[in-house]
C-alpha cells in the first residue's frame, strides 16, 4: 500500500498523456495498463508475485478477480465482483468510469479497478480503491480470501537506493511520462 503526497493523476502504460491535466496535477505513468486514475482519497496497493506463485499459473482474468475478491472482503458491505462491462460507454480517459469483469462494484457504482503487467519475472497488479482503506482491513480481506498473511518489511538499503535511482532516472522523466505525448 502508498499513499500520495499531494492529489495526483496516473495514467496506463499505453494510455497518451493528457496534456489538457497537465499543470493542474502531477501525472505520472504506471507500467501496467488501464485508464486515468485521481489519487489523494484512494487506497493504492501493488502485489508483485514471483513466477511460480499460484496466482501467476492463472490467467489474468482468474488472478484480476482472485485478487479482487480479496479487496472486496476488506471493503465488506455491498463490494461485490463485477460480472460484466457497464452499459455507461466511456466518454473519457477515467478508470473509475465505468467497470470491466472483475472490478469491484456497489450500488451502481465502481469502487476499485486495477491493472497487470505478466513477464518471465512474475504478476505485477496496480490497484486503485476509492475508499480509504488500512492495511489492517486490506490484510484481512487478503487472509480471508487468499490464504495469505501480510507481514512487516523493511527494504535493504541497497534495494531502496536502486528504488531511487530508477524513480529519479526513468520514472520521473518526461521521456517516461509523456512518451505518447
Amino acid at each position: 500500500m502508498y499513499s500520495w503526497r499531494r492529489p495526483s493523476i496516473s495514467i496506463g502504460y499505453f494510455q497518451e498523456f493528457p496534456a489538457q491535466l497537465a499543470g493542474k496535477s502531477e501525472i505520472v505513468r504506471r507500467p501496467t495498463g488501464g485508464g486515468l486514475v485521481y489519487h489523494g482519497e484512494d487506497t493504492t496497493y501493488t502485489v508483485v508475485l514471483p513466477p511460480d506463485h499460484r496466482l501467476c499459473e492463472m490467467t489474468t482474468t482468474d488472478s484480476y478477480r482472485a485478487i479482487h475478491e480479496a479487496v472486496a472482503a476488506a471493503m465488506g458491505g455491498d463490494a461485490l465482483i463485477s460480472g460484466h462491462k457497464a452499459p455507461i460507454p466511456r466518454t473519457g480517459y477515467e478508470c473509475f468510469q465505468s467497470p470491466v469483469p472483475g472490478d469491484i462494484v456497489a450500488n451502481g457504482r465502481k469502487l476499485a479497478g486495477a491493472a497487470q503487467r505478466r513477464s518471465k519475472w512474475g504478476l505485477l497488479h496496480q490497484g486503485a480503491i476509492a475508499v480509504k482503506l488500512s492495511a489492517q482491513q486490506l490484510g484481512k480481506g487478503f487472509h480471508q480470501v487468499l490464504s495469505v498473511e501480510f507481514q512487516p518489511y523493511e527494504m535493504p538499503t541497497e534495494l531502496l537506493a536502486v528504488a531511487q535511482r530508477l524513480a529519479s532516472e526513468k520514472y520521473a522523466t518526461d521521456a517516461w511520462n509523456k512518451r505518447f505525448a
